[in-house]
């Protein structure tokens, strides 16, 4: 596991430096910029939203290399890409599940952090029901399929201060996985459900 992270970390790092970076310096030196309002979006209480079970990375230029489960996802442009496994429990059969990425500003963050350089482009894929991620074999040569249902795969354009919604569907019960990747942003951060939340998570409507 350490020579993993040791490589990821290695990878990261001057990928990081590659591209424009936004953070919390850059508008704060900005004239035009204020002070950012409430969280952009926020969690119902548990149990009425969704944590990723599992959050494994892949990359394309390590191809056959297995990474292990992470609470700090990070995506680089071209080459390391996310997946995230969700599991809906029995009693949200039917229901409306929405997937949802929280984006906000590093100051209105409390416990988390994130790093974004780039131009803010996300392709966002859903395996088929049941299909994800599993630790210690999943890997870029052997990731989960795409399947093209619930408008994915897509392309969104996320930047600090907004929170999304990726897509909507049914609820079944079982595991729901996505893929997030870029091609042209770098973005890390600690997966956080505390105010403000950041990250993917899916939650539920009537």
């Amino acid at each position: 596991m350490l020579p993993s992270i040791i490589f990821l970390i290695a990878v990261l790092l001057p990928a990081l430096s590659a591209l424009p970076t936004q953070d919390a310096g850059d508008v704060a030196d900005n004239p035009m910029y204020s002070e950012p309002p409430s969280c952009p979006g926020t969690l119902p209480s548990m149990p009425d939203f969704e944590f990723p079970h599992l959050i494994i990375p892949i990359s394309s230029s390590n191809p056959d290399t297995a990474y292990s489960n992470t609470l700090t996802p990070f995506v680089t442009a071209g080459d390391i890409s996310e997946i995230f496994n969700f599991d809906i429990p029995e009693s949200r059969n039917g229901q409306r599940c929405l997937i949802q990425f929280f984006f906000p500003h590093l100051d209105q963050l409390s416990t988390s952090f994130f790093q974004l350089r780039g131009f803010g482009t996300y392709s966002f894929s859903e395996s088929p029901l049941g299909d994800g991620a599993i630790e210690g074999n999943t890997t870029f040569n052997a990731r989960p399929l795409a399947a093209y249902v619930h408008g994915f795969p897509k392309a969104v354009s996320m930047q600090p201060g907004n929170a999304y919604t990726i897509g909507t569907t049914l609820c079944v019960p079982g595991r729901i996985s996505l893929t997030m990747s870029s091609s042209d942003s770098n973005l890390a951060w600690f997966q956080d459900f505390n105010p403000c939340p950041i990250g993917l998570f899916i939650t539920y409507s009537p």
